[in-house]
């Protein structure tokens, strides 16, 4: 159970340049009463009001209306329970850093809960619809893993995207994140409800039950040393793994095209394909993640004509 005088504590989340500090300043503008200290990253993109600036030291911001802005530093733990034992907040919130995994806040709020202190409330997570598509795989799979640890998803930007675009991103977080509350905004317009979200009673934990994916839900198989493909068991892959796969990327060689092979990337229904010289391709290979009860392991090594890699 919580403490009474926990102070809630929102973690903002997001790729860089997704819309997180245009949230942070949403929420400070709504903050009706509500004292809130705030952690980001750089106080020059912050866009206050000058009207509202109260105070201005080296590493912190009073503003008129009660909220505070403090630099993100090392102190982080020392800084909250300042604010705890000093002068409570009504709510602290933490924009984390465009290329850091917000879970790893959880170890710093887990020390704050233990203490009675601080605990967390809600995980956001801002996803930009405008340029969810042009990230790399690597990319694309820390922000989907990020987002199915998140409370709630904020796809922002989908004013700059076509409608079938925000509906092809929601049916591939259908499955990679089923169950987090998701918002589709312009300009990261989140209501302070929607932030905040129904009081925790076991704050950094997975209840039974819980609509959240675990990571152990989530199962990677590899397979090395694949023999060509024809045409016809390459298009066999592809809409294989389109229906079943959430992630895939792999090297393989095609028949007959001794001098070229092809890198093949898929993240939910999306899949690239390129061309490359055989000496970029190397020894062929191919990892597939999806759901553990779903991914289809013998169906996939029938088409490769080769077994999965020994874990």
């Amino acid at each position: 159970m919580l403490m009474r005088n926990s102070v809630p504590t929102l973690t903002i989340g997001g790729f860089l340049g997704a819309g997180k500090t245009t949230l942070v300043n949403n929420l400070i503008r709504q903050a009706d009463g509500r004292r809130i200290v705030v952690f980001v990253n750089d106080f020059g993109a912050i866009n206050i009001d000058h009207a509202l600036i109260e105070t201005v030291e080296e590493d912190r911001i009073a503003l008129s209306n009660g909220c505070v802005c403090c630099s993100l530093n090392d102190d982080l733990v020392r800084s909250m329970v300042a604010f705890c034992e000093n002068d409570r907040p009504d709510l602290f919130a933490i924009e984390a850093s465009g290329v850091a995994d917000p879970k790893a806040l959880a170890s710093t709020l887990q020390a704050l809960q233990a203490a009675g202190q601080a605990h967390l409330q809600s995980r956001i997570y801002v996803l930009d619809a405008a340029h969810f598509g042009g990230l790399d795989y690597a990319d694309t799979e820390d922000l989907i893993d990020h987002a199915a640890a998140s409370d709630v998803i904020v796809m922002n930007k989908a004013d700059l995207v076509p409608d079938a675009r925000v509906d092809e991103i929601s049916k591939l977080l259908d499955r990679s994140a089923p169950g987090v509350v998701r918002k589709v905004t312009a300009q990261a317009a989140l209501s302070w409800a929607d932030a905040i979200g129904p009081e925790r009673q076991s704050p950094l934990e997975f209840k039974p039950g819980s609509p959240h994916a675990s990571h152990t839900d989530f199962k990677t198989v590899s397979f090395e040393n694949i023999p060509p493909l024809s045409e016809r068991r390459l298009g066999a892959l592809v809409e294989l793994m389109k229906e079943t796969c959430l992630r895939a990327k792999g090297f393989l060689r095609v028949d007959g095209h001794d001098e070229t092979g092809k890198r093949l990337q898929l993240v939910g229904r999306h899949v690239d394909i390129e061309h490359l010289l055989a000496k970029d391709v190397g020894k062929p290979r191919l990892v597939i993640i999806g759901w553990e009860m779903a991914l289809p392991v013998e169906q996939v090594s029938t088409i490769l004509r080769v077994g999965p890699c020994p874990h």
